[in-house]
Formats: structure tokens, C-alpha cells, sequence
């Protein structure tokens, strides 16, 4: 168990410190894929085997994980733009949610796999699809694959939405943004558009605008998981249980660190704010490492062979899923 811990750990480490290496050259790979990708050669060609703690990577860690995530959202750091974002990020989802409707009634494939790709579509990219998986029990080779579907998209759109978002709304760098947070599925890669956009065109109120955007779009985990909780949940559950009782305890402790954040946020005085920023900084650090562990464990557990019946179809969700972002949110933008 000791070696495989030891295993997982230079994995993880190696994949951030790629990851870190690249961006330094404008170069976007997110240490999440190269973590499942590990995960998966590992497996494949029997490295070695992972079932010893592959239990504790893909459930233990990853429940502490999202519970530490409530430390990085604060209600207060998105106010200045949330009277603009909010409703658009609202219609995005109620467009998400009818879509994978109706791509489940036509196409062929994975109920779970399309409902994760919309759920990280809608919110925060990975980290929205483990958060959900880890209470709607989808398969493996699912979230894998979900995760590789949004990792890809929102790859793209990091090098592309930049400059579409500077075509469209080039006197209005704020809604520019904007578009950017809203569109862009994980958080990296939105802070990455967010640099880019800023360095190419110099305005700063537009990355400002981007992260808000994007920190309210990822506080609607918030509502979303305990939803998904009840929805899940069996019958017998939900005549036995009250509503809250049905909330797991990781979710509840997010809920709390994030009001938690915002409460302090709120009250800190000046001279302990240094302070208080690094230690949010080394929650924020330690969540992320978790996930990374449970993304490795994901890999580690499932055949490569597996994957490759999935085909094109992923792929084509999740492109319909980002075409639909863009679409609703750059006319929301031109209409108001």
C-alpha cells in the first residue's frame, strides 16, 4: 500500500509540475488529464495495481477534496457583477438542463455519462463532475470520460474565446468578460482566458469581470449537489429522511466553508488580511492535490478498452453543450 501511496503521490506531483511548466510558455495542460492519463497507461500495461487504495484515491480523498473547495467561494468577491451574470448563468442552466433532455430521448448512449457533461458544462468543469458523481454513482468509465470531453472543450476554448469575445463585444471589455466566465468550463482554463484576453488587450476590468463570473457560476454547487442528493436518493429514503438529513456530511462542511469564507471576507480586519489570503491559499492547495489523487485513482481503475466504445458521441454532447453556452450568453449580452 506504501508503494502505491508513494506512486500516486510522484504521479500527482509531476503532473502539476508539468502542468506549471507549460503555462509559463502559454501552453494549457491540465494536470487532471495528465493524472487520468497516467491512471489509465498504469492500468493498461499493469505497472502496477492500485486496487489496494484505489477505494480511499476515489472516494476518501475526494470527499475532502470538494468539502475544501467551500473555502475558495466567497459571495462577496462576485457582487460587483453578479447583477449582470446572474441571470444569464440561471438561463444556461435551464438551456442545459432541457438539452441533455433531449439528447438522452435521441441519442443512444450514457444517461450518466450526458448528465455529467452537462452538470460540468454548467458549473465548474472537473471539479462539478466529481462533486456529482460522488452522489449520483455513475460509472467510471462515465466520469472519465466526462472529464475528458470537458477537459478538451474548454482546452479549445481557451485559445479561441478570447479573441471571439474581443470580436463581439470589442468597445465593451466588461461583458467580454463576462462571456468568458460563463462559457469556459473549468476554472483554470477561465483564468487562463481571463490572462490571455487581459495581456493581449490590456484591461484589467475585463479579468476582474471574468473570475466573478466564474466564481458565481461555481457557488451554484452549492445548490446543485444537495439537489442531486434528493434527487437520487431512493424513495424509501425520501419518505424516512428530511431533505437535510439526505445531505452528505463532506457537502454540508463545503456549505459551511463557504459561508464560513464569506463571513470572514466580510469582517477581517486590514492588518490580517495577508494572512488569512495564505491561508485560503493552502486550503485551496490541498483540495486541489485531493481531487488530483482521485482523478489518478479514477485512471488506475478502469481499462483502456473500455473507453474506446464511447466513439465520437461525447464528444458531440459536449460541443453541443458549449455551443448553446455561447449562443444564450452572447445574445443575453447584446440584448441588455
Amino acid at each position: 500500500m506504501k508503494k502505491n501511496f508513494l506512486i500516486a503521490t510522484f504521479v500527482v506531483a509531476i503532473a502539476e509540475y508539468i502542468s506549471a511548466l507549460l503555462s509559463d510558455y502559454s501552453i494549457v495542460i491540465s494536470s487532471a488529464i495528465v493524472c487520468i492519463l497516467a491512471g489509465l497507461l498504469i492500468n493498461h500495461f499493469q505497472i502496477s495495481n492500485f486496487e489496494n487504495i484505489n477505494n480511499i484515491l476515489t472516494k476518501n480523498f475526494l470527499k475532502i477534496g470538494v468539502a475544501l473547495i467551500g473555502i475558495k467561494i466567497s459571495f462577496f468577491e462576485f457582487y460587483n457583477y453578479a447583477s449582470i451574470s446572474f441571470f444569464i448563468i440561471v438561463l444556461n442552466f435551464v438551456l442545459i438542463f432541457i438539452l441533455i433532455k433531449v439528447l438522452n430521448s435521441f441519442l443512444d448512449s450514457n444517461k450518466g455519462m450526458i448528465n455529467l457533461l452537462g452538470i460540468g458544462s454548467a458549473v465548474c468543469g472537473i471539479t462539478a463532475i466529481m462533486a456529482a458523481s460522488s452522489v449520483m454513482n455513475n460509472k467510471k468509465n462515465d466520469i472519465t470520460c466526462a472529464v475528458a470531453v470537458i477537459t478538451l472543450i474548454g482546452t479549445l476554448s481557451v485559445f479561441v474565446s478570447p479573441f471571439f469575445a474581443n470580436l463581439i463585444f470589442e468597445q465593451e471589455q466588461i461583458k467580454a468578460g463576462i462571456l468568458l466566465g460563463a462559457t469556459i468550463h473549468d476554472t483554470s482554463q477561465v483564468t487562463a482566458a481571463g490572462t490571455i484576453f487581459q495581456n493581449i488587450y490590456g484591461d484589467a476590468q475585463s479579468f476582474n469581470s471574468t473570475i466573478s463570473t466564474k466564481l458565481l457560476r461555481n457557488s451554484f454547487l452549492i445548490i446543485l449537489i444537495p439537489l442531486l442528493t434528493f434527487y437520487y436518493s431512493s424513495q424509501e429514503q425520501k419518505n424516512k429522511l428530511k431533505f437535510f438529513n439526505l445531505i452528505p456530511p463532506f457537502i454540508i462542511f463545503f456549505m459551511l466553508l463557504a459561508v464560513f469564507r464569506s463571513i470572514v471576507d466580510a469582517t477581517i480586519e486590514v492588518s490580517m488580511l495577508s494572512n488569512w489570503e495564505k491561508i485560503v491559499s493552502f486550503v485551496s492547495t490541498v483540495s486541489k492535490y485531493l481531487i488530483l489523487f482521485a482523478l489518478f485513482g479514477l485512471g488506475s481503475s478502469i481499462s483502456i478498452n473500455d473507453l474506446k466504445g464511447f466513439g465520437f458521441k461525447p464528444f458531440l454532447v459536449g460541443f453541443c453543450i458549449s455551443v448553446v453556452l455561447i449562443v444564450s450568453t452572447t445574445i443575453y449580452l447584446k440584448l441588455i
